[in-house]
């Protein structure tokens, strides 16, 4: 190990490892139905069955039947999956990094995600494959910055905080995790990543 500090390192998975533009499935909804863009996004990243949802709460049928009726569309299951599946792409970068650190150091995910999301992004992009731990908010019931789930990647890694080093592009995220003692770097891409890592040590 190249640094005996550490021992884990965790990453969030939303715009760090794999980017996504929820945008991409909002203007494919207003073509084809004509709906408000910005009621839509905000129904698929910051609404109450969303979170409902990516706490696992809500079965992602239950998800489908509420937005549809919410936005006054109809849309079948499967066409509404793939629409809202069809947002994601890897950043090159932090994956890179990711597979370097997993030469030395255990590798955590810690994500909030729902079910639908996270299976079409295990499914499709082989990165999710080399983490020892995957903290998720749906199967977890309960969503980051409450700090249930960062107790959780504590325990789970050990229970010893400083050996942890966590990576997230969430301001408000990132501050959760320094308030529980937890080592936090504020994803700004790659470049700034590493140089970031090799400061502490870690590359």
């Amino acid at each position: 190990m190249k640094n005996s500090k550490y021992s884990t390192i965790v990453f969030d998975l939303g715009n760090t490892l794999i980017r996504f533009d929820h945008y991409i499935a909002v203007r494919k909804l207003e073509k084809r139905f004509n709906i408000d863009q910005k009621r839509t996004y905000e129904l698929f990243f910051d609404s109450e069955i969303t979170r409902l949802f990516e706490k696992g709460q809500i079965t992602p049928q239950d998800f489908h039947k509420q937005a549809s009726a919410l936005l006054g569309i109809d849309i079948t299951y499967s066409e509404f999956v793939d629409i809202w599946n069809d947002i994601f792409w890897e950043d090159e970068g932090s994956c890179r990094i990711a597979r370097d650190l997993k030469k030395d150091y255990k590798l955590f995910l810690l994500s909030n995600v729902n079910k639908v999301h996270f299976e079409y992004v295990q499914g499709k992009f082989d990165i999710l494959g080399i983490f020892d731990e995957m903290i998720l908010s749906f199967k977890l019931g309960a969503m980051k910055p409450d700090r249930a789930i960062y107790d959780d990647v504590v325990a789970k890694a050990g229970g010893d905080r400083s050996k942890l080093i966590y990576i997230d592009d969430r301001e408000d995220l990132i501050k959760a995790s320094t308030a529980l003692g937890i080592d936090s770097i504020k994803y700004e891409g790659a470049e700034k990543l590493a140089l970031t890592l090799r400061d502490k040590g870690v590359i």
